[in-house]
């Protein structure tokens, strides 16, 4: 009977006593907290407002001495720089047909030659449209790549002594070693 008495006061103590305690408690320590924490926080602002405030006051005093001192060469260096990045930029669009309401047109189809056909291109093409890829100076390394794979060797040999002679772009070139190798 003594274990019964025993078990039953452990369980109002986990039951009862210890949350009703611990309600208590939070009730007369939860002020004391929430001053303790709001304190912390209202801190921590203040200094990284005052970090920040300082960095915004360095930048507008580096400001204020270029567009002192240097203002229009400034001025110029930016709009030159913004005109170049937009001519590459029209460039790149353009490579891509992707100029203003313009699709791009479908490649014309490629052609195989048989290597001693007398229309077949020369092995020393000196432009790209002598090439087998149609648009290649337009292609970036990985597209021209994507194109390699069934091309003639003499087709490739072309495409290999035209990018060696004008951009040497190593992805292309290794690519064709790689297809010429087991030739």
């Amino acid at each position: 009977m003594a274990d019964d008495n025993d078990t039953a006061e452990k369980a109002k103590e986990l039951l009862v006593y210890g949350p009703l305690g611990l309600a208590l408690f939070m009730r007369d320590s939860a002020p004391q907290f929430m001053r303790m924490f709001v304190a912390r926080g209202r801190t921590e602002l203040q200094q990284r407002g005052k970090s920040v405030s300082s960095q915004i006051d360095q930048v507008r005093s580096v400001g204020e001495t270029v567009t002192a001192d240097g203002g229009p060469d400034v001025l110029k260096l930016l709009s030159t720089g913004i005109a170049t990045l937009r001519e590459k930029a029209e460039e790149a669009l353009n490579a891509l047909g992707v100029a203003a309401n313009e699709t791009p047109a479908a490649p014309p189809p490629r052609v195989a030659y048989a290597p001693d056909s007398p229309s077949a291109p020369p092995p020393n093409a000196s432009t790209s449209g002598d090439l087998a890829i149609p648009g290649y100076d337009d292609l970036s390394a990985s597209q021209v790549v994507e194109h390699l794979d069934g091309l003639a060797p003499l087709e490739l040999t072309a495409i290999r002594e035209y990018e060696a002679a004008h951009r040497a772009r190593n992805t292309i070139l290794g690519k064709i070693e790689q297809l010429t190798r087991g030739s």
